[in-house]
């Protein structure tokens, strides 16, 4: 109530003031901030999985089967998209990893898409090991660093250009995804194969990163074959569905 009353106290005094001569309301609108130099000369790095029948999906043999059915008999095709919801690139939500978080509606369309999008260090790991604490006290992670992905062996072995899901793929420990909670202030993890976590410990990694008090988002399945180690700025942002988890649109700007 104190709020609104200091509101109408504000729009009252501006009213005033206009009506006295004491504001002056441009005619016309302010024109727009000049287009900085180099803005066509920026870089964008697709960074997203093609859907597609028989890409890799996890725990199949075979990979995925009848992504689209199109629908012929007009002047033009409907198609309709069978997708699960952690096929391709794609994000989790907290629901993912506690069911009791879906009767809260905290899905992945209610994520805050700042954490999605913003500058973000891509870091090369160890070639032959997983990520452990120590691979995380290795890469020396700033402090105030808030989205970092990680290009690991999954990216060279190709992993996703198979059918079939391969099981000895990189990814985080429970170990190493406590280091990053501690020693980190990192709320963004994203990653090259269909899990952040190695098989395994896939619960235990995703209840530290989605369970800690400033919330970890996991954006696995990465396509980061053209990516270099560096500083990016990365736009991340998932379908606006009801669910637990949803592909997503994932590039790079450099």
């Amino acid at each position: 109530m104190k709020m609104i009353f200091s509101c109408w106290i504000n729009i009252i005094a501006i009213v005033a003031a206009a009506r006295n001569g004491f504001l002056t309301i441009p005619a016309v609108a302010a024109a727009a901030a000049p287009i900085p130099a180099d803005f066509d000369d920026r870089i964008i790095i697709d960074i997203s999985r093609t859907m597609r029948n028989g890409m890799a999906t996890f725990g199949s043999v075979t990979g995925a089967r009848n992504l689209t059915t199109e629908i012929f008999g007009g002047p033009y095709i409907d198609g309709i998209l069978n997708i699960g919801t952690h096929y391709g690139t794609h994000v989790d939500s907290p629901s993912h990893i506690f069911p009791e978080q879906l009767l809260h509606q905290v899905t992945v369309d209610s994520l805050n898409l700042s954490t999605l999008v913003g500058p973000v260090l891509v870091v090369q790991t160890p070639n032959g090991v997983n990520i452990t604490g120590q691979v995380i006290d290795s890469l020396k992670i700033p402090r105030g660093v808030k989205r970092v992905i990680f290009k690991t062996q999954n990216t060279y072995r190709k992993l996703m250009d198979q059918q079939k899901f391969e099981g000895n793929f990189t990814g985080f420990t429970v170990g190493g995804a406590r280091r990053l909670v501690q020693k980190t202030d990192v709320t963004f993890v994203g990653i090259d194969y269909m899990s952040v976590a190695v098989e395994g410990q896939i619960v235990g990694v995703h209840k530290i990163f989605l369970g800690a008090s400033r919330g970890i988002i996991p954006v696995e399945n990465l396509k980061l074959d053209e990516v270099e180690p560096g500083c990016y700025t990365v736009y991340c942002l998932p379908l606006r569905v009801l669910a637990e988890a949803g592909p997503a649109r994932c590039i790079l700007v450099k």
